[in-house]
């Protein structure tokens, strides 16, 4: 196990972000977030540690508590040379999650 969380900003262009609370719960509610389940596939790269997860919000901070926490940013993004060096270097697969 990793113990490692790792973020990205929204996907504004595969999930619509609710305009407020109460859309949000409407929605849940009705089971019309992500209807259809599908795989994206993007190269991330990590790009730095996140100090104050507690400021991500209560469901990140909730899953991520206690654990080092990453920023990832599209591979296309990135601007510039990052050259890192990876001695453990782990294969991280990302399954579709059941949470809203």
């Amino acid at each position: 196990r990793l113990n490692k969380c790792y973020v990205i900003p929204l996907n504004t262009s595969v999930v619509m972000p609710p305009k407020d609370f109460l859309e949000l719960l409407v929605n849940i509610k009705a089971g019309t977030y992500l209807p259809q389940s599908y795989l994206v596939r993007e190269q991330m790269m990590v790009t730095g540690k996140v100090e104050h997860v507690d400021q991500l919000g209560y469901f990140i901070y909730g899953l991520c508590r206690g654990r080092d926490t990453y920023k990832l940013e599209r591979r296309e993004t990135v601007l510039g040379i990052q050259k890192r060096e990876a001695l453990n270097c782990h294969k991280i697969l990302h399954f579709e999650n059941k949470f809203v």
